[in-house]
């Protein structure tokens, strides 16, 4: 994937919405913004979006000194909990308990305030349960599971957490060791180590950060731990488009990718159409 034109009017998107969550507006709010527009302006083509937009968000943290997602992670957090309850029953009534549990975890991916301003989980839910999913790569999937002792799972956003949760659960009762990996510095809503402990994915997996603040999962900024287990896993499941953008290009068949179509630079890649739910990978990329 490269960056395309479509990617450049969200990134203004984003800019303009982290700040008002960090509520800084006025001269304060002009200046800062004219230096994330810089960033942009100097983007390459030739780059990956997710590049572009840790640059983007890790400077408007440093200038506002705040974490501007942290009322909305911890919102989600909560109304996910809430659900925890339906989403599991929501999976024992799946003929195919994986199965069911990919498709809860793929709905949760909705919850994803870098291109959204407002998420329906009810709508999401209900679109994971009916479109379809391509059989050739569950069916390489669930053989990679069942194959499989450790399993690295790579989270995406807060709140989508306690969907994945439902997955972590399911892999944890067929005896797999999850190591569930977060980030180490906040960015965007993305899910931290304070936010996974609040979704209880303690209790089902170990959790580790990866040590930095990258949109995605950036390889080569990631920490010593972060690394040893990504090495050591028999499989890495990725959630979310950013986690599609930084590791699609490695070309590992252990990684699987879990997400919806949420853009249309990632819908023209993929020949798919928004809202569309993708699991691929495996020896399928």
């Amino acid at each position: 994937m490269r960056t395309e034109r479509d990617c450049i009017p969200c990134f203004y998107r984003q800019i303009s919405r982290t700040l008002t969550y960090a509520g800084v507006n006025g001269e304060r709010g002009r200046w800062i913004k004219r230096k994330a527009e810089a960033i942009i302006e100097s983007a390459s083509f030739d780059e990956i979006p997710a590049r572009t937009t840790t640059l983007i968000h890790r400077l408007i943290r440093r200038e506002t000194g705040v974490d501007p997602y942290q009322q909305i992670k911890e919102t989600y957090n909560r109304l996910a909990l809430e659900r925890l309850p339906e989403l599991r029953r929501m999976v024992h009534e799946n003929a195919d308990r994986l199965e069911g549990s990919v498709r809860v975890a793929i709905a949760g991916n909705v919850i994803d305030f870098g291109i959204f301003e407002s998420v329906d989980l009810d709508k999401s839910l209900a679109e994971s349960f009916s479109l379809p999913l391509s059989l050739a790569d569950y069916r390489n999937f669930a053989k990679a599971v069942h194959s499989a002792r450790r399993i690295l799972y790579l989270c995406d956003n807060a709140g989508e957490i306690v969907f994945d949760r439902v997955l972590i659960e399911t892999l944890r009762d067929m005896d797999k060791d999850v190591t569930a990996a977060v980030k180490g510095i906040p960015v965007i809503n993305d899910a931290t180590h304070v936010d996974a402990v609040q979704a209880g994915l303690h209790v089902c997996a170990t959790v580790i950060d990866n040590g930095n603040d990258g949109v995605g999962t950036l390889l080569e900024s990631c920490s010593p731990q972060f690394m040893e287990r990504y090495r050591s896993a028999d499989l890495i499941i990725s959630k979310g488009q950013a986690n599609y953008e930084t590791l699609m290009q490695t070309k590992d068949e252990r990684v699987f990718f879990l997400f919806k179509v949420k853009c249309p630079v990632v819908a023209g890649f993929l020949n798919r159409a928004n809202g569309d739910i993708i699991l691929t990978g495996g020896k399928s990329l």
